[in-house]
């Protein structure tokens, strides 16, 4: 189904061109969004009601942002997912996850099922990467194997449904159950994915300029033109979560690219699941091969 693409009244957050922005997360303790500037090396916190930003310097390159119970954060770089200090961009390891030492984590999320899911890139092209899913004593299995590139991770409201982007592939697909693929919808390059209060998906689709929502069953429903052609991320915040905010990545002669961007689309978001990481918990190995006795987790198995 065919639809016509919207251009929503958008605004500009801050004066931050970030030169691969990723991971926006609302911080509900302090009403203000998170996010990376990847290449920058940045962690920014922004106030899209005032335009006021700040950023400290991460010592390594962070990929991907999830809040945790605690009130701290987790953060993915390199293969490693670890804890990340907010005041100073200090960053230590937890677990580094096994593979190909070529192959970086990228995207991450902790789903409303109470697992986290993180994903591998292969830039080689050669389908060597995967979608991990890891409960809080970060005992952890692949999801999904032969993934291109890894990107947008989210879940249905419920849990129930998670909803994953692999970029190289051009495809969004859902997992319900025990990590069962129940549809699959072509988009060009889909990068970030963020799940509304409705069920909605939206995709963040890198090159063209576009997000696109898709219904749950992922069904083309709404295409919202976002004026910077390198959009990496969407997610929601501020009152009732009702701002819709989407990044962006540097592009030569887009006036635009690399900033923030907000608007209100009409449809509200959820609050930010957390990640109740246990890490002195007993782990597991993770497996790379189809075993009907590997371990599930919460009901996710290896496929």
């Amino acid at each position: 189904m065919a639809v016509t693409p919207e251009d929503p009244d958008w605004s500009v957050v801050g004066d931050l061109r970030c030169e691969l922005g990723e991971s926006p997360v609302w911080d509900t303790a302090l009403a203000r969004l998170r996010l990376v500037d990847i290449d920058g090396r940045r962690l920014w916190t922004l106030d899209p009601a005032t335009g006021a930003a700040s950023a400290v310097t991460c010592g390594r390159a962070v990929s991907a942002l999830v809040p945790r119970a605690d009130g701290g954060w987790l953060a993915v770089s390199g293969r490693d997912i670890g804890a990340l200090d907010a005041a100073d961009g200090t960053f230590q390891p937890l677990l580094s996850l096994p593979g190909p030492a070529d192959l970086a984590l990228n995207d991450a999320v902790c789903g409303r099922d109470g697992n986290l899911y993180v994903g591998s890139i292969d830039r080689t092209r050669a389908e060597r990467a995967a979608l991990y899913v890891m409960d809080r004593d970060l005992n952890h299995v692949v999801l999904a194997a032969r993934v291109g590139a890894s990107n947008g991770v989210d879940t249905s409201p419920d849990g129930r449904i998670l909803y994953h982007a692999d970029t190289f592939a051009d495809t969004v697909t859902a997992y319900e159950g025990r990590g069962t693929p129940a549809a699959a919808v072509r988009v060009a390059h889909p990068d970030g994915i963020a799940v509304d209060a409705d069920g909605g998906v939206w995709v963040a689709s890198w090159g063209s300029g576009m997000l696109f929502r898709y219904t749950p069953g992922l069904a083309p429903d709404r295409a919202l033109r976002v004026p910077a052609p390198l959009v990496t991320n969407v997610s929601f915040g501020g009152p009732d979560y009702r701002w819709m905010v989407v990044t962006t990545a540097r592009s030569d002669g887009a006036e635009l690219s690399g900033a923030v961007f907000t608007a209100d689309v009409g449809v509200a978001g959820l609050p930010p699941a957390r990640f109740a990481v246990d890490p002195a918990g007993g782990r597991r190995p993770c497996h790379t091969e189809p075993d009907a006795e590997r371990p599930s987790v919460s009901g996710f198995r290896i496929r």
